[in-house]
């Protein structure tokens, strides 16, 4: 089961696929943060959160931003709640 944190993906630009792993400190404000986070390149992004402890979450971005992977990776993975990013050109 997963819940959906934003809209549909309408945006622009490459297609990156992003996978987002929780730790045990995450909270709901924490997830969405991410999820306002990944919307400030992607305003139409579906945010999927799967129901397990921790949650992982799923997206597909799409952005004209330069270095996006480099750059989404190392802001979330600074966060303390997360454990680590994956993302690559989908």
């Amino acid at each position: 089961m997963a819940a959906a944190l934003a809209g549909g993906c309408s945006g622009g630009g490459t297609k990156y696929d992003v996978t987002i792993i929780f730790n045990e400190t995450v909270e709901q404000a924490d997830l969405d943060a991410t999820a306002t986070y990944l919307r400030s390149f992607d305003d139409d992004v579906d945010v999927l959160i799967q129901e397990s402890f921790p949650p992982v979450a799923r997206a597909v971005v799409e952005t004209d931003a330069p270095d996006f992977c480099a750059t989404i990776t190392a802001e979330l993975e600074g966060r303390p709640y997360v454990e680590r990013v994956i993302c690559e050109k989908a």
